[in-house]
């Protein structure tokens, strides 16, 4: 006989058995707030860590005294050891509980976007962690090495996936969607409208013949990792430590695998947005410069009026850049005139990388124009990022910041094209939307 670390439940060695992994898609026993104990669901998740400033850390902690943010983001001088002890403790409470049976489980989100309707479906599973390869699982997008550590040491505390990673499987197939059908069909086992309004829903799906079916249609096909690529180099960080510590280096443990939710790159609710910068301090001289400067190498069309300049930005498409400097009343519509600019100042980057407009934004203005090299960008002092395009265009009007540098989105075409040839995209070049919740379900890593 054996003992379930976190519930204390005596298992048999059959039971035992289900719970071994062997496959590259596992179901797992999650842990899950129990309603019961800790009031309404939308109390207690919170959005990705790396959403929550100061002021949203406080308010999700003022919302209650059981908001995830306490494990994921907590604001004590150790947070991390203040997580593992306040997860533990939120276990012997009840607070946080966990199914006899292993599953794994349909997550929905339905939101609306510039007056359309979408559904995203994603399948949340335990996948088996593996070194990036071609063809098996790849990055789309470079990380900060911080972010990685910070990432690494609430793992190791609490031993715990307090969030989910999101990936994407290529194209459709006819058992997964037939499984969503059938399970989005019955009423979701947990439901939750967050903060901006999207319906969050989750239903598990625990019957073999089912989860057999994921299993084998995932089991050789690419998966790209979409959000979350600071917690999957996390995983293999942490992977590599416990091997190191055990003597082991084979045999599976639940430390193997991670969360992740995986979804269709053909779903029709996924979605990317453009991720704009915003640049805190350019030099006046520079700013006065730039239009000279920036015509010998774009066609510079000018806008004095916010709507406009923006709808000109979707209409054009890729390829346009906009360009808003708190030195100059107007905004500028910038197109390279020649893509041999980008190979003549990215002579080593790769060819599916240059084409991109956020490389044409680094490259040559942030770099060539302004004097932002990557070296002040990884910084993380200079720029800041963000969706809101008329929210950037008002900091850059009221004088709190230098400059707004705003794209459209990459296509999900540009994201595999990138991956697919090795290559990885600048830091925060996409926007999957919505963020996963993080709180819905976590997945301890101690049987």
């Amino acid at each position: 006989m054996s003992r379930d670390l976190l519930s204390g439940a005596t298992l048999d060695y059959e039971t035992r058995l289900m719970y071994q992994r062997t496959e590259r898609i596992e179901p797992f026993r999650g842990l899950f707030f129990n309603p019961r104990r800790c009031g309404e669901l939308s109390a207690v998740v919170a959005p990705p860590y790396d959403l929550i400033d100061r002021q949203r850390q406080d308010q999700l902690y003022e919302r209650s005294p059981y908001n995830v943010v306490r494990l994921e983001l907590g604001r004590e001088p150790d947070r991390y050891r203040s997580a593992a002890q306040t997860l533990a403790q939120w276990i012997r409470q009840g607070i946080l509980e966990r199914p006899a049976v292993a599953a794994i489980h349909l997550y929905s989100q339905k939101f609306s976007f510039e007056d359309r309707e979408y559904t995203r479906r994603g399948l949340v599973v335990t996948l088996r962690l593996e070194e990036f390869a071609p063809h098996r699982i790849l990055p789309h997008e470079r990380t900060f090495s911080a972010a990685k550590q910070d990432r690494l040491q609430l793992l190791e505390a609490t031993q715990v996936n307090l969030s989910s990673i999101f990936g994407l499987y290529p194209g459709s197939h006819p058992a997964i969607e037939k499984l969503q059908q059938t399970a989005a069909a019955r009423a979701p086992d947990r439901l939750v409208r967050d903060d901006l309004g999207i319906v969050n829903e989750m239903r598990a799906i625990s019957a073999a013949e089912q989860i057999g079916s994921v299993q084998n249609a995932l089991a050789d096909v690419r998966l790209l990792i979409a959000d979350g690529h600071h917690r999957y180099e996390t995983a293999l960080n942490y992977r590599r430590l416990r091997r190191a510590q055990e003597n082991n280096p084979r045999q599976l443990r639940p430390y193997d695998y991670v969360m992740i939710t995986l979804t269709s790159t053909a779903d029709p609710g996924l979605l990317i947005l453009p991720t704009h910068r915003v640049v805190r301090r350019i030099d006046r001289q520079t700013m006065r410069d730039f239009e000279r400067r920036a015509s010998e190498l774009f066609m510079v069309e000018k806008f004095t009026d916010a709507g406009r300049f923006l709808a000109r930005i979707k209409a054009a498409g890729a390829g346009a850049l906009g360009v808003a400097l708190s030195a100059d009343p107007d905004f500028r519509l910038l197109t390279l005139k020649d893509s041999s600019a980008m190979t003549a100042a990215a002579p080593r980057m790769p060819a599916e990388v240059r084409r991109l407009d956020v490389s044409v934004l680094h490259a040559l203005i942030f770099d060539r124009l302004l004097g932002i090299d990557e070296a002040a960008v990884r910084s993380g002092s200079l720029i800041e990022y963000t969706i809101d395009a008329r929210g950037a265009l008002a900091a850059v009007k009221s004088g709190s910041v230098a400059g707004a540098f705003l794209m459209n989105p990459p296509s999900i075409a540009d994201v595999e094209r990138v991956s697919d040839s090795g290559a990885t995209m600048p830091e925060k070049s996409t926007y999957f939307y919505p963020k996963l919740l993080t709180g819905l379900v976590m997945n301890p890593l101690t049987d």
